[in-house]
């Protein structure tokens, strides 16, 4: 049923995969209603269509009806808000056969901040996240079909966070990172990076349009070292966002407990004889300790959850940098070797300097964000940092109440049991906070040397990137 109802194009769909290589990625373009103004070659030949079946077609032209619709709402519902998408898709060729590929689809906006196009880059999926993908969609899809797309996101939702992911977008991310991780680990880079292209061999009239590629691909390769070099800390960022998400949630709740033994240390002052005083001075030192801890968790939280957007953005700006590098890269060098062979028009070689452009373009946009991500972290982390040593003060304090309290209740001969129940309670809840607190602290440290270190390649990068806009200015402005 499915397939009559989703398949708008008439193709049988096969059960036969249409390959591409693991080394190979592509990408297209679109204007904001999604019809294709161009790809690169490898997008055509794993579609199984031409440039001309593809140019001026939506984008939907390669769906395939094993696809949820609700996906496909995420994702324009992501990108219409002008923020990029990341996700899974099964697509179909010309010929009904399928590929899988993650999408990163990214919105273009104009001077005006309106969206002026889409850019996606697509790679082929390696990594064990993949692995439950099919069966989900296909779930997804039949529950789709039984009730409707926005049931079906909720579903999605639902399965994600039986798998530990708090939203989709939590789960994109580590999948953004563990393909591009899987991808790395399997393909074999020669380190070489001059242009393997003897231009004697090239028709003399592309030599100079194949020479200015071979120098664009040598500067591109250098610059993608120092996205390499900070790719390896994406990990530690993204595990310091999810450990944030888990210690927002104790520190939430840890001034809810200790206000709770306040109260109850207070209630339990009145109902001692003569020991009360001594308790009641102890029960307002709780209370004034509370009070002085949920003002200190308060500002504690709201400083980590303007942190985790900045944490979470450091991680997706250094793998769309990496990603978008890599895809120009490979896009000249698909040039370099299907045009140094034929006769190129001018209006061939206008579009390959256009995909540049743009290409270009948005990785200047997204190291950019990076920057900025790295220098408003930077004070952010350092904030948090203080902020925990001086919680870690009350907590310490409320160790020092607690001691005097069993100190209290030893002398009552009887009469503190309440008080000695309440300071057990107590002893548990200095020991969590504890052990929470020094874990913090240590991946606060941590992240904040790492950030440092991003930091100083990043500017590297950046002037190296300056450096190519300004040479090749003819280009790039």
């Amino acid at each position: 049923m499915y397939k009559n109802l989703y398949n708008k194009r008439g193709i049988e769909p096969k059960n036969i995969e249409s390959p591409f290589e693991l080394n190979e990625l592509f990408f297209s373009i679109t204007d904001p209603k999604g019809v294709i103004l161009t790809g690169n070659d490898v997008f055509a030949k794993v579609s199984k269509m031409s440039k001309e079946e593809l140019i001026g077609k939506p984008h939907n032209i390669i769906r395939h009806p094993d696809m949820p619709r609700a996906i496909f709402k995420a994702l324009w519902s992501t990108i219409k808000a002008g923020r990029p998408f990341v996700g899974y898709v099964k697509n179909m060729a010309k010929d009904g056969s399928y590929y899988w590929v993650l999408a990163a689809v990214y919105p273009v906006m104009d001077e005006n901040g309106e969206i002026e196009k889409y850019i996606s880059i697509r790679l082929k999926p390696s990594s064990k996240m993949f692995e439950i993908i099919p069966d989900l969609y296909h779930e997804l899809l039949e529950y789709e079909l039984k009730n409707d797309m926005d049931s079906a996101l909720k579903l999605l939702g639902q399965k994600l966070g039986e798998l530990g992911f708090e939203s989709y977008e939590e789960f994109s991310k580590r999948a953004f990172f563990e393909e591009v991780q899987s991808r790395e680990n399997l393909i074999k880079s020669d380190g070489n990076v001059n242009c393997q292209v003897d231009l004697t061999n090239v028709i003399p009239e592309n030599a100079e349009f194949i020479d200015l590629l071979c120098n664009l691909e040598t500067i591109f390769f250098r610059i993608n070292r120092y996205f390499n070099e900070i790719f390896g800390k994406v990990n530690l960022f993204l595990n310091l966002n999810e450990e944030l998400n888990k210690k927002s949630k104790f520190i939430y709740e840890l001034a809810e407990d200790i206000r709770l033994l306040s109260l109850n240390a207070s209630i339990e002052s009145y109902k001692v004889k003569k020991e009360g005083v001594s308790f009641s001075t102890l029960s307002h030192e709780m209370r004034k300790n509370a009070e002085l801890s949920e003002r200190k968790i308060l500002q504690l939280s709201d400083i980590i959850e303007d942190t985790k957007k900045d944490i979470e953005d450091i991680g997706f700006n250094i793998l769309t940098s990496k990603l978008v590098i890599e895809m120009i890269t490979f896009f000249i060098k698909e040039m370099i070797q299907n045009l140094s062979h034929m006769s190129v028009e001018d209006t061939r070689q206008q579009e390959v300097i256009e995909n540049l452009k743009n290409l270009f373009a948005l990785l200047v946009n997204y190291s950019q964000n990076l920057s900025a991500n790295i220098d408003t972290s930077k004070s952010q982390l350092r904030s948090m940092f203080y902020n925990i040593q001086e919680l870690n003060v009350l907590i310490n304090r409320l160790d020092f109440i607690h001691i005097n309290g069993l100190i209290e209740s030893a002398h009552t001969k009887g009469d503190g049991g309440g008080f000695t129940i309440i300071f057990s309670q107590m002893l548990k809840l200095i020991e969590a906070a504890k052990n929470e607190i020094i874990n913090l602290e240590t991946s606060i440290a941590n992240a904040n040397e790492e950030n440092l270190t991003v930091n100083l390649i990043t500017e590297v990068a950046q002037q190296k990137i300056a450096r190519l806009q300004k040479r090749y200015s003819f280009l790039f402005n």
